[in-house]
């Protein structure tokens, strides 16, 4: 009798655990946007920016720190659909080079799990390159992708030539 009391006893302290929710760094989350540089005048080469950063329309500081670079990986805003960025090059110089972006998209929540929540995928992905400002860099752009999601969350998505 005892034998069988200590059993049920065993049985239901096991039947009450439950499984930790907890979300892996493997799981993809909410993918950033990512943009490659290009060389203007040799389209299948990588050019790096000079100086480079970003600044999200309405924020006063950049996202980093100005650096030279050939690729970036920026988040997008997944409360509204869109998101405008200063794109700036030569950034330290006295008349920096700018050119106002704006990336329009619809938002689709894509339920993860209970411990990892929701991602944000962007479908309908297309973008407004201003070419106004007497300081523009950026000779063009193209979309390599109109839908940007934890499938295609490493490869570029637009490319840049300047």
């Amino acid at each position: 009798m005892k034998k069988t009391i200590y059993l049920l006893l065993f049985l239901s302290i096991l039947s009450a655990c439950t499984r930790d929710d907890i979300c892996i760094p493997e799981i993809p989350k909410t993918p950033l946007l990512i943009v490659r540089f290009y060389n203007a005048q040799n389209p299948e080469t990588f050019k790096a920016t000079t100086n480079f950063t970003i600044i999200k329309e309405g924020e006063e500081f950049p996202f980093f720190n100005p650096v030279s670079v050939d690729s970036i990986a920026i988040p997008l805003a997944t409360s509204e659909n869109f998101t405008n960025y200063f794109f700036v090059n030569n950034s330290t110089e006295t008349v920096p080079e700018i050119n106002f972006i704006s990336f329009n998209y619809t938002r689709a929540n894509e339920f993860i799990s209970r411990a990892c929540s929701f991602r944000t995928n962007f479908n309908d992905f297309s973008l407004i390159l201003d070419t106004t400002s007497s300081t523009n860099w950026i000779e063009s752009i193209v979309i390599l992708t109109d839908s940007i999601n934890a499938r295609n969350q490493h490869a570029a998505h637009i490319k840049i030539y300047h």
